[in-house]
């Protein structure tokens, strides 16, 4: 954990899959890396226990976004709670929106959403790497996304300089 202050900010993403009951589960997850221009593909680490994990694992689809800084608050309470137990859309209040080809919602407040189909998981030591092609890249360049701060212990945009 101390590499991770001493590397901050690091880009922060929240996580959404799709729940058992149809609803949209989101995680917050720091542990992301873009890992092939062609094709576009993307990874991401879940905990072994991790409800996020076992859902992608068992769906097969996933939308890795970058939430904007309306969501600070609210990224910081997704990450206190497991999606299993809580509808963490619901609990926070966000607006969620749909994107096209899927059947996952996403935070309406977004700056950059990667429509994912897994395509191996490899475990990690205490984490699962989820290796996915993106399918769908949807971007607002307009709109700041958000990071983690202090080994994950604050949310906030980065400024330049």
């Amino acid at each position: 954990m101390e590499a991770t202050v001493l590397t901050s900010p690091n880009p922060l993403t929240l996580i959404c899959s799709k729940k058992e009951d149809g609803s949209t589960n989101l995680a917050p997850i720091c542990f992301v890396s873009y890992l092939s221009f062609n094709p576009p593909m993307v990874g991401f680490a879940t905990g072994k226990q991790s409800h996020t994990g076992k859902r992608v694992r068992e769906t097969g689809k996933v939308i890795v976004t970058v939430p904007c800084e309306s969501l600070a608050g609210a990224v910081m309470a997704c990450g206190a709670s497991t999606g299993a137990e809580t509808d963490k859309v619901a609990a926070n209040n966000i607006e969620m929106m749909a994107v096209g080809g899927s059947d996952i919602q996403i935070p309406a407040d977004t700056r950059l959403a990667m429509v994912a189909t897994l395509q191996q998981s490899v475990e990690v030591g205490d984490h699962i790497l989820h290796i996915c092609q993106v399918d769908k890249f949807l971007g607002n360049e307009d709109k700041k996304g958000l990071y983690a701060w202090n080994g994950f212990g604050k949310v906030a945009p980065a400024a330049e300089g």
